[in-house]
């Protein structure tokens, strides 16, 4: 009996304290404790598939074994774990594997850009470089997506819930846009 009453009291204390610019855990509201490939467990043994696993970014499925190894053992070796854009040895050896097993197999001479942990700071990183690349301003988005809320993630957002909490800062951002574009300034 107690789990059907601490659960709920537990998720009202989110709607309390927690921001109200939240997506998943409106519409999964449980409390999350452990969670092991595609499963995860609730605080009270519920135990749902997490079909995105992530949203992507644990595609290979939650605490994998082998992963967790991994990055113990670099974590014991002190090695650096936060290097923003500078270059480390961890990062050397990802850029030459990869560029060995999948661009140089391919014909393919692509660089490297190195984004933060965000699926919005990806977005912003995607929309750079494609502006960059085709010398256009304008984009699609698909309906219901959503990845972050920076200006630029939410602005490519089909997600109407999203772009209309943030529909004044976009307006805003666009007119700056713009007034730089008509004095000949850049981004």
């Amino acid at each position: 009996m107690d789990e059907l009453i601490g659960e709920p009291r537990k998720m009202q204390a989110f709607e309390v304290l927690k921001s109200t610019v939240r997506s998943y855990s409106r519409s999964i509201p449980a409390i999350f404790s452990r969670a092991r490939g595609p499963v995860m467990l609730t605080e009270y043994s519920r135990q749902p598939t997490d079909f995105p696993s992530d949203a992507g970014a644990l595609n290979y499925g939650h605490n994998n074994h082998q992963i967790e190894a991994d990055i113990t053992e670099y974590f014991a070796s002190d090695a650096m774990v936060h290097g923003l854009d500078m270059a480390t040895p961890a990062k050397l050896g990802f850029m030459e594997t990869f560029s060995s097993l999948i661009l140089r197999e391919r014909y393919l001479r692509y660089r490297f850009q190195f984004s933060g942990p965000t699926a919005a700071n990806a977005i912003e990183s995607a929309l750079k470089l494609s502006r960059k690349v085709t010398r256009r301003q304008s984009h699609i988005s698909f309906t219901h997506g959503y990845d972050g809320m920076s200006l630029g993630a939410v602005a490519a957002s089909g997600n109407r819930l999203f772009r209309t909490s943030t529909s004044h800062c976009i307006r805003v951002w666009k007119q700056f846009c713009r007034s730089r574009a008509r004095h000949g300034g850049g981004l």
